[in-house]
């Protein structure tokens, strides 16, 4: 009567962490699943937004003796560059330069990158020759 009176144990304890095909095919498809999503969000990333722009010469506000000054600057690989509506040639990483002569006073450069899907972004210095 002993045996009768008392629960009868599982043959063996549940896991809850057991490893098995399906939770590995599942996982292999959650991560497959994410590579995917990423893929194409930084593909539409790439159509929506205007191209990345940043000027390493001339510091905003810049004041300069020399006459001729470089305009120094890096974008995107594949966008237009235009600066005072001249176009400047980018090479292969993106980097661009554009030698300027500049007025006695103050300069204004608009500089300018368009994506081949008409997205700009533009920055705009002041120079201030001074001889």
């Amino acid at each position: 009567m002993e045996l009768k009176d008392k629960p009868l144990q599982p043959l063996m304890a549940k896991r809850s962490l057991m490893i098995t095909p399906k939770k590995i095919i599942l996982s292999l498809f959650l991560v497959l699943l994410i590579f995917v999503v990423a893929y194409f969000w930084k593909e539409i990333k790439f159509l929506i937004e205007p191209p990345s722009l940043e000027i390493v010469q001339p510091q905003e506000d810049t004041t300069v003796g020399q006459e001729i000054f470089e305009i120094l600057g890096k974008t995107n690989p594949y966008a237009v560059v235009n600066i005072r509506g001249e176009q400047v040639y980018v090479d292969k990483d993106g980097n661009f330069k554009k030698e300027v002569s500049l007025l006695m006073g103050l300069n204004t450069f608009q500089i300018e990158a368009k994506n081949r899907f008409g997205k700009t972004n533009t920055i705009i210095r002041r120079i201030i020759y001074n001889p």
